[in-house]
């Protein structure tokens, strides 16, 4: 039984590890977004750098999502794990809309995706202390 307990720990620590550093680096791939976004009003050189980000704000958002629900599976609050697939759905329509939309919808949208990313790192770092 106490082998149960400490894999359960160990594991609930290391999801909840995970998905602070996925967040984390969700927020870098969204500042990232912020540079070449900017970048690219006055030179659209910079869209590949721009869609190249938004790659990787799939791939960081997504793995949070799913250490997001990888804590839930440990016995943590599903909200997070909400937040994380709400947030990882956002940057899809996000993405769709800098191709099929005007700036009047993106843009929003992006300060949603800064929202939504930046409360999930908060979150989960703030759930990291309670549990300390």
């Amino acid at each position: 039984m106490a082998t149960t307990a400490r894999t359960t720990t160990s594991g609930s620590h290391g999801a909840l590890r995970a998905l602070q550093v996925t967040a984390a680096l969700s927020v870098l791939a969204v500042v990232w977004q912020f540079v070449t976004a900017g970048s690219l009003v006055q030179d659209p050189s910079w869209l590949g750098l721009h869609g190249g980000g938004a790659i990787v704000l799939h791939v960081t958002s997504g793995l949070a999502a799913l250490a997001a629900l990888w804590w839930w599976r440990t016995g943590a609050s599903l909200r997070l794990g909400v937040l994380a697939v709400v947030t990882f759905a956002i940057t899809f329509l996000q993405a769709w809309s800098g191709d099929h939309a005007p700036l009047s919808v993106h843009v929003p949208l992006s300060l949603t995706v800064v929202a939504t990313t930046a409360w999930l790192l908060v979150a989960a770092l703030v759930a990291g202390r309670r549990r300390a």
